[in-house]
């Protein structure tokens, strides 16, 4: 029997399944819309799909590093209940391991907020859905992939509700696996993860921000009747605070105020004889940006019993 376009749309809008997965269920059943149906919800497919639509905000960030290569993965579910499961912690482990060997993009942060990533991740994730019973998101994530000379480290926080990956460059490779240099990083990325810098350094500095800042910065002052030339230059003083608050090498070591980052790097770089040089980082905190539902616990219970 010919499967027509019309026929996929009707069960695509009754199930809410994709294209391809309606096509293949109807032809499986031989053009049987109901049959079809069924076929989608045995393979829990379509109970998936309907999951999809409900906001998925806990979860985990996760890491993997090995080598000079790490991979940094937001994976989301819906509730922390499900996020603590066997089954999310095996789906965790599969989808940074499928990442790490396979994502091509490298040093840039890939989302995956509008689509899947490729159909592999859509049907691992679709069947951990049927397994878990929530809707379940790879989110976002960015790869490393380092020169010998360097060292990548990262820092989850509070079980991962915060990730940091960070690049150190050293003058060799030796000097980059010294315990020095290791414990240094784990220091840098514990400041990146509580103090959120936006960059390494001035140069660095988004100019969208700064230039946002400056323009709020100067309307405050003049409406304190400041003349222009007085204005600009309590402003300059302004965006140079605002810009060492912001900027990693700038910030005051929260381990140790007596020092900036930039001079914590130099002391430690004295101590192995070698110049270090932070190149690169990410900061993943868990469900930023998307808008949480709040639940007690025995919402989540439910919510897990439907």
């Amino acid at each position: 029997m010919e499967i027509t376009a019309g026929l996929v749309k009707e069960l695509r809008e009754k199930s809410g399944v994709g294209m391809m997965d309606c096509k293949k269920a109807l032809m499986e059943a031989n053009g049987d819309l109901d049959a079809a149906m069924q076929i989608l919800k045995d393979k829990g497919i379509a109970k998936a799909a309907k999951k999809a639509s409900r906001v998925a905000a806990e979860g985990a960030v996760l890491v993997s590093i090995e080598g000079n290569k790490g991979l940094m993965l937001e994976l989301n579910c819906e509730t922390d209940f499900a996020a603590k499961s066997d089954g999310f912690k095996e789906l965790s482990k599969k989808m940074l391991d499928y990442f790490a060997k396979n994502a091509k993009e490298e040093n840039q942060v890939v989302s995956m907020e509008e689509n899947f990533y490729n159909a592999e991740v859509e049907t691992m994730t679709k069947e951990a859905v049927a397994v878990i019973g929530e809707n379940i998101k790879p989110r976002r994530f960015v790869k490393y992939e380092a020169g010998e000379k360097s060292l990548v480290h990262s820092y989850v926080h509070m079980g991962g509700k915060i990730g940091v990956m960070l690049e150190i460059e050293a003058c060799c490779a030796d000097c980059a696996k010294k315990p020095e240099v290791v414990e240094m990083a784990d220091g840098i990325a514990m400041q990146i993860a509580s103090m959120r810098p936006d960059c390494i350094d001035e140069s660095s500095f988004p100019q969208d921000k700064l230039e946002s800042e400056r323009h709020a910065a100067l309307a405050q002052v003049m409406e304190l009747g400041k003349p222009q030339a007085v204005a600009e230059k309590i402003v300059e003083g302004k965006l140079k605070k605002f810009i060492a608050e912001n900027t990693l090498l700038e910030q005051q070591f929260v381990m140790n105020n007596d020092l900036k980052i930039k001079d914590y790097i130099k002391e430690t770089g004295k101590k192995v004889g070698c110049e270090l040089k932070v190149v690169r980082f990410n900061r993943f905190e868990l469900g930023e940006g998307i808008e949480k539902k709040v639940e007690n616990f025995a919402e989540e219970v439910a919510a897990q019993m439907k």
